[in-house]
């Protein structure tokens, strides 16, 4: 039972990470990114590709990292700037048109069989109190604390946070407060890529690496953002775990065929219980 939970907590964490990156995007622009789990694609396919160079594992990451922060930067300035001043639905639709066109350009560069990503722990076993599991599943966990750890410090605790917060709550008002928006919206992006860089890098050796490899990722992302709570952080983080557990739940103890269809059941249930999420604050109230 005690390795169930570890592999749902694991994958908990990688939905939470891409939550947590699609969360900073809606913060800040209000919009919906749907391009997030083609983020995670190209990140797992970058990554793939500079472990085939036969770089070592630590030069593998950081080039991965600071490839996905120059697409950051260069998918906020192609993508989104243009389209800032016109309804946001031009945008929700332009990633989704990202999306598209990512997964045939990796289709086109990579091929369409899977990859696989070799193991920095080998074959090796963690044996704790008596329980063995696999290190990755530790290992996603620790970085996952570490990030969400960085994050609170940077956002809550720094001038660039608090510079990145005023932005997401009132552009005009940042503004007026002499802070820069569209460099704020710039960052963010930047920071939301390199999440997904994360998330890329966790999962690559965990799963084939192919052109789908992010969908379901997203899927499940977008189900722990809901579940949570549009715009809150600590939201998707818990719904990201939720949704992990539960599926491995269902996986073992009825069917892995039922695990989508069961979490989707569950959204659907949540919507009408808890609509605002369960940390979403209540925007409207019925007439």
């Amino acid at each position: 039972m005690a390795q169930v939970f570890a592999t749902g907590l694991a994958m908990g964490c990688i939905y939470a990470l891409v939550g947590l990156s699609f969360i900073l995007i809606y913060n800040a622009t209000h919009g919906l990114n749907f391009a997030h789990g083609e983020l995670v694609m190209l990140s797992a396919f970058v990554f793939y590709s500079a472990i085939s160079t036969g770089a070592p594992y630590w030069a593998a990451v950081l080039m991965t990292f600071i490839a996905m922060a120059l697409f950051g930067a260069v998918y906020q300035r192609l993508l989104f700037f243009p389209l800032r001043d016109r309804p946001m639905l031009a945008f929700v639709i332009a990633t989704i048109g990202f999306s598209i066109f990512a997964r045939n350009l990796a289709l086109l560069v990579w091929g369409p069989n899977p990859l696989r990503v070799p193991s920095a722990f080998g074959s090796s076993s963690v044996d704790l109190m008596g329980v063995v599991l696999a290190p990755e599943q530790l290992f996603i966990v620790a970085v996952t604390i570490c990030v969400l750890i960085a994050q609170y410090a940077v956002f809550f605790h720094t001038d660039l946070g608090r510079r990145l917060r005023a932005t997401a709550q009132n552009v005009e008002m940042a503004q007026l407060m002499g802070i820069r928006p569209n460099r704020m919206i710039a960052i963010t992006f930047v920071v939301s890529a390199v999440l997904c860089g994360i998330a890329g890098v966790l999962v690559a050796p965990i799963f084939l690496v192919d052109t789908d490899i992010g969908l379901n990722l997203i899927l499940k992302a977008f189900i722990a953002v809901i579940i949570g709570g549009f715009g809150s952080v600590p939201g998707a983080v818990v719904g990201g775990i939720v949704v992990g557990l539960l599926e491995i739940l269902v996986a073992v103890f009825i069917s892995s065929v039922y695990k989508d269809s069961i979490c989707f059941a569950l959204l659907i249930f949540l919507l009408i219980a808890f609509p605002q999420g369960i940390f979403g604050e209540r925007v409207a109230e019925k007439a």
